[in-house]
């Protein structure tokens, strides 16, 4: 049985409203992938630590990366990423942004994805510094439409 089919049962999933499922499932991916990830914790030499924490899909001769969702979401330059930010960035600009609010969050969504650990807001793990430049917009905006 996988981590997701004993926390379907657990958290019994099918009654959970879309939004907690999804929420709940990112966690519980979330958590697996670290688990998994932290199997280089038992490697016994430094090289075999080493090779557990680099990037399976861009790992080179001539250059590697940490194996991490940031770098997997932002900079891996294996082409079939490349290749889905690419059509997630045109897909992007096709969004209809009718209303100032939808102008300015848009905006500061794109820049925060864009920078270290933009992977979190695809997740619906927001960090702090995130949260604040979300708030700081709103505020900004709200103190524009005071009379």
């Amino acid at each position: 049985m996988s981590l997701f089919d004993f926390a379907s049962k657990v958290f019994n999933f099918a009654s959970l409203s879309p939004g907690t499922r999804g929420h709940y499932e990112r966690l519980l991916h979330e958590r697996l992938w670290t688990v998994e990830h932290n199997a280089y914790k038992g490697a016994k030499t430094a090289a075999a630590r080493k090779a557990l924490l680099t990037c399976s899909l861009c790992a080179s001769d001539l250059a590697s990366a940490e194996d991490t969702y940031d770098h997997l979401f932002r900079s891996c330059q294996h082409p079939l990423l490349c290749q889905a930010r690419s059509q997630s960035d045109r897909l992007l600009l096709t969004v209809p942004l009718l209303t100032d609010l939808d102008q300015r969050l848009f905006q500061v969504l794109l820049r925060l994805l864009q920078e270290e650990d933009g992977h979190r807001l695809c997740m619906g793990n927001w960090n702090s510094y995130q949260i604040t430049q979300l708030d700081h917009m709103w505020s900004n905006l709200l103190a524009r439409c005071k009379p």
